[in-house]
């Protein structure tokens, strides 16, 4: 509360409300606000304060560690390239092969066009989005879990308003659902990448009962147990809600309800109903209307999802970034269906360059907050503990015997991988043929990869 919400740099992501094990924090006007003492001050929480948890700073994607210090974690040795937008497989550009999906999808429909492929094929059974809803203001997203082929099609389309993704993840719980795609900006992927990595020896303490420390790893793996895989949207910044009703239904005079969707090229274009495209300068946009939180963000293109979209720099095309293993397979998967059209990067020069223009000075701008906010330079790599070596010795000098030792391990860890000693991991390949720095001390831009490494889609 004191290092983030107090700070201004919270993202409003939710992730600290729904991963609360003890309904400690609440959702209020945005922000998380801990209601269960009204008496007491802002940042109180009985429970951490007494036997201890922290499942909520524990998965904030404004705390250390953040997106560049997860890489060991999440990707280990697996990252074939590694460079100033994260780490990655594969770069290249797609589009959608079905019309009805390119007509209401985002630049390429690529995330709709795979959602919707994914959900007939069965490596899913829902996904979490943000959609304008019947029951939503015009132009107001709200989370959803959608589980049809209607609902898919219907959440199609970015509106550049905040939308809480995390919050409908209880609802994934609730209707027990086990293969979910999550789609969301690069702060809200990065609590699910916490919630599954963050080592669970910090849950153990001396005064911990077996059945409260179940309850709390639940909450901090639960959700995240249940995620397929993820889709990170390339993301400089979204609007404040006075864009919408100031500036573009006021100050316009264009109703919200005439609005289909938006788009950000170079000026921030409003789609009508009537086909019309209303446009407003970005510099306009961004110096009157951005969200001050988005400048704590330095993470352009979503470098802890397992495929990472944007239409950047390119016409009626998506720039697609396979990460993981895991998002490789699923592309492969989609792309041998036939439904998906794809390009390599090198044909895409201009998109290539916006990608490590934005991504460098995204990272730039985050400004230097507390030690705790993973902000200051020399932050270290996280890795979990080496919980065979350090946890059990630390549970015997309080006074647990080899049982409750035992125990203990295995409510917090249960399958978990237990590390052992100093764990080291190598770094990707830089972009090759990268000219760094030039003599007048200008970055030059490396030239996009070739197809034989990385720059086409996985074959």
């Amino acid at each position: 509360m004191n290092d983030v919400v107090d700070y201004g740099s919270c993202c409003e992501c939710g992730a600290c409300v729904v991963a609360c094990p003890h309904n400690v924090i609440e959702y209020i006007d945005g922000k998380p606000k801990q209601t269960a003492k009204a008496t007491a001050a802002f940042d109180f929480c009985g429970v951490s304060e007494g036997a201890g948890c922290d499942v909520c700073a524990t998965v904030c994607p404004r705390l250390w560690p953040r997106e560049d210090h997860l890489k060991d974690a999440v990707f280990k040795d697996d990252r074939p390239f590694e460079d100033i937008f994260g780490v990655f497989r594969n770069i290249f550009v797609a589009r959608t092969k079905k019309p009805d999906i390119a007509k209401v999808g985002q630049d390429g429909g690529i995330v709709t066009g795979l959602l919707s492929w994914a959900l007939e094929a069965e490596q899913i059974d829902g996904a979490v989005v943000s959609t304008v809803g019947e029951d939503d203001k015009p132009c107001f997203p709200s989370p959803k879990v959608v589980t049809t082929q209607a609902e898919i099609k219907a959440s199609a389309g970015s509106w550049y308003t905040y939308c809480a993704n995390e919050l409908v993840l209880p609802e994934v719980v609730e209707r027990d659902l086990n293969k979910v795609a999550f789609i969301g900006v690069p702060c809200q992927i990065t609590p699910l990448r916490k919630m599954e990595h963050m080592d669970p020896g910090f849950l153990l303490g001396e005064k911990k009962k077996p059945k409260i420390i179940a309850r709390q790893r639940d909450y901090l793996r639960g959700f995240s147990d249940r995620i397929s895989f993820s889709v990170g949207l390339f993301c400089t910044e979204v609007f404040r809600p006075e864009l919408m009703t100031e500036k573009i239904e006021k100050e316009m005079g264009i109703p919200l309800s005439d609005v289909t969707k938006f788009n950000v090229k170079g000026e921030v274009l409003i789609y009508k109903k009537d086909g019309d495209v209303a446009t407003i300068p970005l510099q306009e946009a961004m110096e009157d209307y951005q969200r001050p939180e988005c400048a704590h963000c330095g993470d352009f293109s979503a470098e802890m999802a397992d495929i990472a979209c944007g239409g950047i720099g390119t016409d009626q095309a998506t720039v697609v970034v396979i990460r993981t293993k895991r998002g490789e397979e699923i592309w492969k998967e989609y792309e041998k269906s036939g439904l998906v059209e794809v390009e390599p990067i090198s044909e895409n020069k201009r998109a290539w360059n916006i990608l490590l223009r934005l991504s460098r000075r995204q990272r730039n701008r985050v400004p230097v907050g507390s030690e705790r906010s993973g902000t200051t330079k020399g932050m270290p790599q996280y890795h979990k503990a080496s919980a065979s070596d350090k946890i059990p010795d630390y549970l015997a000098s309080i006074g647990k015997n080899a049982e409750e030792i035992e125990e203990l391990m295995q409510v917090a860890y249960s399958d978990d991988e237990k590390l052992t000693g100093d764990i080291r991991y190598i770094a990707g390949q830089v972009i090759p043929d990268d000219p760094g720095i030039n003599e007048e001390g200008k970055r030059k831009l490396p030239p996009p990869l070739a197809m034989d490494i990385g720059g086409s889609s996985p074959q």
